[in-house]
């Protein structure tokens, strides 16, 4: 006679290869994502077809529908990659005291990702058709959401102009960091160098005294 609980390790070791299947998924849907962004920084917008996709991935088209039933949904997982993005950097800002440095995190990891190949979500999010572009946008609204708060911590800690507007003022200050992104996508772009720059600029704006014993980055 079988026993109930003879059956534990079948059902066990079905649980174990679902989640396996499922994280393979995740990985490939990721890398195919990333390779989608790949193809963007290289060619643009229209360049990223479920063909081109296809053959950049190395997968068959019947495949690859099976991850992305469209071009839109492959933008809508690329969102999701930036929108973790956002969460891990601003965990890195939030571990910053002083709000100019955080800034220049911002900065620094927003030129770090233009020098990886990944498009500027600006840029993106003007490109993209309608049905995608909400996805787009909450991605750019969360890392817009970034430097408001750091605006808003710098003008209560006052070392921020006081006379900022944090929402106004943060949504400019996140697209002027943006304007550098062809800049850090140059073959012999020195992105330290360029942070550095850039950061500095920023916080002239923003700065309601010039910095003391600020480090650089």
């Amino acid at each position: 006679m079988r026993h109930a609980n003879d059956t534990a390790p079948a059902e066990g070791a079905t649980d174990l290869w679902h989640d396996s299947l499922r994280a393979h998924r995740v990985r490939t849907a990721e890398r195919i994502a990333g390779v989608a962004m790949s193809i963007i920084a290289s060619r643009g917008i229209a360049g990223l077809t479920m063909s081109a996709l296809a053959d950049a991935a190395g997968v068959s088209r019947q495949t690859l529908y099976k991850y992305f039933p469209d071009v839109d949904a492959v933008l809508a997982e690329m969102a999701a990659i930036g929108s973790a993005g956002i969460t891990e950097l601003a965990d890195r800002i939030d571990a910053e005291d002083d709000p100019r440095e955080g800034l220049c995190v911002f900065v620094a990891a927003i030129l770090e990702s233009a020098a990886a190949g990944h498009p500027s979500p600006i840029a993106l999010a003007a490109a993209v058709p309608a049905s995608a572009r909400e996805a787009m946008r909450s991605h750019e609204e969360a890392a817009e959401a970034l430097v408001i708060g750091l605006l808003r911590r710098g003008r209560d800690a006052g070392v921020f102009r006081v006379d900022l507007d944090a929402k106004l003022d943060g949504r400019l200050i996140y697209r002027a960091a943006f304007s550098a992104h062809d800049l850090a996508v140059e073959p012999r772009a020195d992105i330290p160098a360029l942070s550095r720059h850039v950061s500095a600029d920023l916080l002239r704006i923003v700065e309601a005294s010039p910095p003391q014993g600020r480090r650089n980055r």
